[in-house]
């Protein structure tokens, strides 16, 4: 859990938590916003606090005493807490296409198990033939 709200922020508020520019922000949102969960609308953008600490714009916060932690500790568990960040957010994303097209793929299916089935060729032909002959 990070120290912040556990929240959407419109790009305007996250402005107002992050560490950068808004030209930054802007900048990382574009680049990879979308793949680490935040959601570009009309209206402008919506972003988790995850995906404000995985661009790296927000401080993480760990769990662990800051006191002892040496300073080269605190790099390495940040680094990782936000790599875990990013793998997480990536993740979900491949899960929200796959759920996607598996809903398209389950359309399809029932759409074919609506659709009356063709006779072969071959059985049409066979059948009349047998039918001329009785």
């Amino acid at each position: 859990m990070t120290g912040h709200e556990s929240h959407e922020y419109s790009f305007t508020e996250a402005l107002e938590i992050v560490s950068c520019s808004e030209s930054t922000l802007r900048r990382k949102l574009n680049e990879n916003g979308s793949k680490l969960g935040a959601t570009k609308l009309k209206k402008g953008w919506r972003i988790p606090v995850e995906t404000l600490e995985a661009l790296g714009v927000l401080k993480t916060v760990t769990g662990q005493p800051t006191e002892q932690l040496t300073g080269h500790d605190r790099s390495e568990t940040s680094q990782e807490i936000t790599r875990l960040r990013i793998e997480n957010a990536t993740l979900r994303a491949e899960n929200e296409g796959l759920k996607q097209l598996l809903s398209e793929r389950e359309k399809v299916v029932a759409l074919l198990e609506q659709s009356p089935r063709h006779e072969s060729f071959w059985s049409r032909f066979t059948h009349r033939n047998e039918r001329k002959t009785e």
